[in-house]
């Protein structure tokens, strides 16, 4: 049962971490559009500081599940260096459970917020873009890493490591 959950946040992870591998290129793209309208044809990208901030906020949370999984997210030690493995183990699977916990709990906070941006009917200053649906994409990209928390936990609650 652990291992097809595995199976399912491992591809719901990587299928996020390639959408955000699409936002990088996109900012990649505007903003050699923009350096290159402007410098050559005095004809700047539009909005196009406006726009990589956006993508950037979205990539962020698409990007942060595989990162985790693949133990590439920053560890602070310092404190459990020089602990027993199986406390180690125990501090690790109450931390994954806490911040799954977290993560639920900011992710239904960024949607109530994204409903109250809609309401209000903000837009971006720039482009006259919607901003809740920026809001809403973040809440949805980190699901994945809800699961791949809740993933660590039960891999370390059921003895094993992670990834």
């Amino acid at each position: 049962m652990l291992d097809k959950f595995e199976v399912f946040v491992k591809k719901i992870s990587n299928g996020f971490a390639n959408i955000g591998a699409a936002m990088l290129l996109l900012i990649c793209l505007i903003t050699f559009l923009d350096i290159v309208g402007s410098k050559f044809f005095a004809l700047p990208f539009p909005g196009s500081v406006e726009l990589t901030g956006f993508l950037q906020t979205m990539l962020i949370p698409f990007a942060a599940a595989l990162t985790l999984l693949h133990g590439q997210h920053i560890k602070v030690e310092v404190f459990t260096d020089r602990l027993p493995e199986h406390v180690k183990t125990l501090i690790d699977s109450i931390i994954s459970l806490l911040l799954c916990l977290f993560i639920v709990v900011f992710i239904w906070q960024t949607v109530v917020f994204a409903m109250a941006i809609q309401a209000s009917g903000e837009y971006s200053n720039t482009l006259q873009l919607p901003l809740s649906p920026v809001i809403y994409v973040m809440a949805f990209a980190l699901i994945s890493l809800c699961l791949a928390f809740f993933l660590g936990f039960l891999q370390l609650f059921k003895g094993g490591k992670v990834g």
